[in-house]
């Protein structure tokens, strides 16, 4: 949180306290949870989500804005759609189209796929951010 512009940490404490007396979240879930939203909460004002100072790097190469999203459509159909645009990428007549397409997009703008069910609620949410690290399999 030390490499945020200083309006993106004060939102990401704020969040951060919010998510801590809310909830029984473990705290570093909380700050990382809040250090994205806070992130999210500045790109969505058009405002600096990385400090440009010389001694620090960007750990987060997500590009906010470019989750993608497998959707019900008129019908039977499933179409692709970007994150905060009204119109589908494209259409197709199979989910699974769909998401194979959905996921190549996300993994290609190192971000998120969320898949709905028929009915719209959330059925999947899978993240193709690289610094996140996969969970060791037994």
């Amino acid at each position: 949180m030390k490499n945020l512009p200083a309006e993106v940490r004060n939102k990401a404490v704020e969040i951060a306290n919010a998510l801590l007396a809310g909830t029984d979240m473990p705290e570093g879930i909380a700050i990382a949870t809040a250090t994205s939203r806070a992130k999210d909460w500045a790109a969505n004002r058009g405002k600096e989500t990385e400090s440009h100072s010389p001694d620090t790097r960007s750990t987060d190469v997500k590009q906010h804005g470019e989750d993608r999203y497998v959707i019900p459509y008129h019908g039977d159909q499933w179409a692709v759609k970007k994150e905060r645009t009204e119109k589908v990428e494209k259409v197709f007549d199979t989910k699974a189209d769909a998401v194979a397409l959905g996921r190549r997009e996300a993994k290609e703008a190192n971000a998120a796929l969320t898949i709905q069910k028929k009915t719209g609620k959330l059925q999947k949410r899978t993240s193709y951010n690289p610094n996140k690290r996969a969970r060791k399999q037994s």
